[in-house]
């Protein structure tokens, strides 16, 4: 269910899950755009537009590349059509003639906690055809699942978790969940004047984080409560991570002032040593109130991983 999956730790599967759902299932019966209205299209080419101000899990992912790099078809792609996602893939083929896979470019987020595990806030899919997922939605609509429909805007109730869906072209896709999952949140998203670009904490790290890597994110709030366990609580997490026929991630982690950055990266040096055979590159510095990991792996290293994980790995991809 959703919201599991967006806030667990199988980020790539938490993309393709939903551009699998959003181009047939739970969701996508969305509608004709804003028939031809230019407010609609107008945002478009802004995603951050459309996401919330109050989001504390952002991130945008490349997924047209990731699903051509070495690592995916290689190693992840195996274990993925073993899965439940996989499986739905191949129904989805079946019964509508849809490839998600192939359509998928680009997956923005803006989400944050809901509460009782159930995420809110907006997804933006570029790739989407419109007319094709329309047509799956009732072809895969899941026993107990909800589908409701107000002019452009298709709601859905699974599971106690609400989404709704509207395009803002031919083949973008906003999905919200939560709270502002109906006609008229939908309709305030698409307005495109969530003005999350001009939060402080969210530019701050953004305009430091590569955007031209497969995946990239800037984490801060509540959603960082957890991570104290690393040895500091962090006020933000941001970076990326690029998939080729190996794996490089560049992270960084703002904390309280530079004592606390220097004692943390003191602390994540010596936890290193326990991977460092892992991996062909660890480095881990800081810098005033940040610390930087670097960390790099040939595709060599990514399967003797596989190998090591073995089936923990399908479980992770499902």
């Amino acid at each position: 269910m959703l919201r599991t999956r967006l806030f667990g730790p199988g980020w790539l599967v938490i993309a393709l899950a939903v551009s699998v759902t959003i181009a047939a299932c739970k969701k996508d019966e969305s509608s004709s755009s804003a028939s031809g209205d230019k407010s609609s299209r107008a945002v478009v080419g802004d995603d951050f537009s459309l996401l919330p101000a109050d989001a504390e899990v952002v991130m945008g992912i490349n997924a047209g590349q990731i699903l051509q790099s070495g690592v995916w078809k290689q190693l992840a792609e195996p274990a993925f059509k073993k899965g439940s996602a996989g499986r739905r893939l191949a129904e989805m083929k079946e019964k509508c003639d849809l490839d998600p896979l192939a359509m998928i470019k680009t997956l923005t987020f803006g989400l944050k906690d809901g509460g009782a595990g159930q995420p809110e806030g907006v997804i933006v899919v570029h790739g989407v055809d419109k007319t094709k997922g329309l047509a799956c939605i009732e072809k895969m609509k899941e026993p107990g699942a909800e589908v409701t429909r107000d002019g452009d805007v298709v709601m859905v109730k699974d599971h106690g978790s609400t989404a709704a869906v509207t395009f803002v072209s031919d083949d973008t896709a906003v999905v919200v969940l939560g709270a502002k999952a109906n006609p008229a949140g939908v309709k305030s998203v698409v307005a495109g004047n969530s003005g999350l670009k001009a939060v402080p904490t969210f530019a701050d790290q953004y305009k430091k984080v590569n955007t031209g890597d497969s995946w990239w994110f800037v984490i801060t709030g509540k959603q960082l409560d957890a991570a104290a366990a690393i040895g500091a609580k962090p006020k933000a997490v941001a970076g990326s991570l690029n998939m080729t026929d190996g794996l490089t991630a560049d992270i960084k982690i703002v904390v309280d002032s530079a004592p606390t950055a220097t004692q943390l990266a003191d602390g994540l040096k010596q936890k290193s040593a326990l991977v460092g055979a892992m991996v062909d590159k660890i480095d881990i510095t800081s810098e005033a109130e940040q610390v930087k990991i670097a960390i790099a792996m040939s595709s060599q290293k990514l399967q003797a991983l596989v190998t090591q994980l073995g089936s923990s790995l399908g479980g992770f991809l499902r």
